[in-house]
């Protein structure tokens, strides 16, 4: 997977994230359990995703500056 794609799978996990959150407070604003919990798993997904490729996104800045501090 090239960097552009990672960047965009960061940009769409950051948004359900969002959407997740969202849904379980409209759900908790309606008194629907069931949105709730979707809504919950959902934001936790889109956290945990956003997360991984923003692990992978410093790993590779932190490579690039090693080479370039070194000069390789």
């Amino acid at each position: 997977m090239d960097e552009s794609q990672q960047a965009a799978i960061a940009a769409v996990a950051s948004k359900v994230t969002y959407t997740g959150a969202s849904t379980a407070t409209v759900s908790w604003m309606i008194s629907s359990e069931w949105g709730v919990v979707c809504g919950i798993l959902v934001g936790v997904i889109g956290l945990l995703v956003n997360w991984y490729y923003k692990a992978k996104q410093d790993r590779r800045e932190q490579a690039a500056h090693d080479r370039r501090m070194t000069g390789k």
